[in-house]
């Protein structure tokens, strides 16, 4: 497994050897060719059936089904329906994947790849391995084939290889997802982790239910994920493995009167249980800590937080040095539709003024501008007078500002320039934006994509989701002045950038001007 390379989640070298493969792959050819050999036996089987039924009505005259022989007698339906043939293309293709299913299972089980990954994981790989029942017409047709052929490919020795291949190339990829997965589920209200970085200690609520049971469900798997990746990382095998939570599981560890706490340890965990069901849980092996830590570093980039703020008030010690690659990040389409539907930009009969600050290649631009004001209720008629908005874009790179003339007239003013450097003017009524999220620049550029807001206004933004709980300075007195002011938070789906090439995680925030604030 991990051995000395501490990056690693398994050896580079195929860990199934290339004869293993091919004998696997010659009894599934041969296990076929055997199920073509059993249809056709049943074949002849059916025929002399067909002829026995036909000779026995020369013998009875049709009577078998007036004496009993139309009652619901077990043996006399096992006798009717002893041999009820399908046809042959529908038999064999039911093998065929029914075969292939399981011959996936077992080599993957064989690469133990299922360890390195957290339980989301493994429950999208069941699924891309699950049976899909054939959707036939009247006429037979299956008209669910693209459904089937989103599988794993058929069982060939190049299919195999090349896939087994490309698991192991992408496995340390997939354990690095895996940590990153289980981490950043955890309840991030707590602030004594973080979901780049992990500490000592994590704050879970209800692990235990009110008999003093450790609960079955999500918050176990998620603690047995944690458990999984610490015994990987120890080089533990596979077959040695034994999970002290499972164990935990099966006997009471709280008492629901008296004591108001109890305390396990395991072999990675030291766990303190509280009566109210929530738990404390301290990791004891500081070497794993770290190694867990290295990994989310890999995998999340240089997407952290910088603690190390000095100024008086950190909002205003912004980094004027513009990010690695400019820190951008196109909007993918999804994301850019869920923060303009998060975005009040519906206004009735108003034409808004929307500024959009690090405007990139206009995803968000464009559909900003392809909002229309609501219609609005005048004398008790609905007036149908909509009216589009008023859009400004900054953009840093020149060749991305210069493609974004090619939206005018949707567009009305298109400023190439850094964001941060430009004097705050507020005339907008609206800020929408996603700023580059490096090194909590996200802060940076939000709190000073404020000061353009004209009061009453509103700003929505994507931000790295560690804003909402990471402890540095800076990010302490963000929150401070978000929860000071009429505010929402809301998480996007874990990998909404991950097209894009970032693995940071995202949430957005709509933040409201006070009416006499400046």
């Amino acid at each position: 497994m991990c051995g000395e390379r501490e990056g690693c989640a398994m050896t580079a070298a195929l860990p199934v050897p290339r004869q293993t493969i091919e004998d696997i792959v010659r009894a599934h050819d041969e296990t076929l060719e055997l199920y073509e050999r059993a249809f056709s036996a049943m074949e002849i089987a059916d025929e002399a059936l067909q002829a026995a039924h036909r000779r026995a009505h020369d013998a009875d005259g049709g009577q078998l089904y007036v004496f009993g022989g139309s009652s619901n007698v077990d043996e006399i339906q096992q006798f009717r329906n002893a041999l009820v043939l399908p046809k042959r293309e529908h038999y064999m293709r039911t093998a065929r994947k029914l075969l292939a299913n399981g011959t996936w299972a077992n080599l993957v089980k064989m690469t133990e790849l299922m360890r390195l990954m957290d339980n989301e994981s493994k429950e999208q790989l069941r699924a891309q391995m699950n049976y899909v029942p054939d959707k036939v017409t009247y006429d037979g047709e299956v008209i669910n084939q693209a459904e089937i052929d989103k599988g794993l490919p058929p069982i060939t020795v190049g299919n195999v290889y090349a896939t087994l291949e490309k698991f192991i190339a992408d496995s340390g990829m997939i354990f690095r997802r895996g940590i990153a997965n289980v981490f950043s589920k955890l309840d991030r209200r707590f602030k004594s982790h973080d979901g780049f970085k992990i500490g000592g200690r994590i704050i879970l609520r209800w692990v235990f239910d009110g008999s003093g049971y450790l609960n079955s469900g999500a918050i176990r798997d998620k603690l047995i994920d944690v458990e999984r990746v610490f015994s990987v990382l120890d080089g533990v095998a596979e077959a040695d493995f034994q999970s002290a939570l499972k164990e935990l599981a099966g006997r009471k560890v709280r008492g629901t009167t008296g004591g108001a706490q109890s305390e396990h340890e395991t072999p990675y965990f030291k766990i303190r249980a509280f009566k109210n069901g929530n738990a404390h849980l301290w990791f004891t092996r500081d070497d794993l800590v770290e190694k867990v830590n290295k990994l989310l570093a890999e995998y999340y980039g240089e997407v952290v937080g910088d603690a190390r703020t000095a100024d008086d008030d950190p909002l205003e010690n912004r980094k004027m040095t513009p990010a690695k690659d400019w820190g951008f990040f196109p909007t993918p389409d999804k994301t850019a539709d869920d923060l303009i539907e998060f975005s009040p930009l519906r206004t009735e009969g108003v034409s808004l003024r929307i500024l959009e600050p690090s405007a990139g290649t206009g995803n968000l631009a464009r559909r900003m501008a392809a909002v229309r004001t609501a219609s609005i209720i005048s004398a008790g008629q609905w007036i149908d007078k909509r009216y589009a908005h008023t859009v400004d874009c900054v953009e840093i790179q020149p060749h991305l500002a210069h493609a974004l003339t090619e939206l005018r007239p949707s567009i009305n003013r298109i400023v190439t320039a850094d964001f941060l450097t430009l004097p705050p003017d507020p005339i907008y009524d609206r800020v929408v934006m996603n700023p580059p999220f490096d090194r909590e620049r996200d802060i940076d550029h939000v709190t000073h994509a404020w000061k353009f807001l004209k009061p009453g206004g509103c700003l929505t933004a994507i931000m790295s989701a560690g804003t909402e709980f990471r402890e540095t300075r800076k990010a302490l007195a963000f929150r401070v002045f978000v929860e000071t002011r009429k505010s929402e938070w809301r998480d996007l789906p874990a990998g909404s950038f991950a097209e894009c090439g970032t693995n940071v995680n995202v949430v957005m925030v709509k933040i409201w001007k006070g009416a006499n604030e400046q």
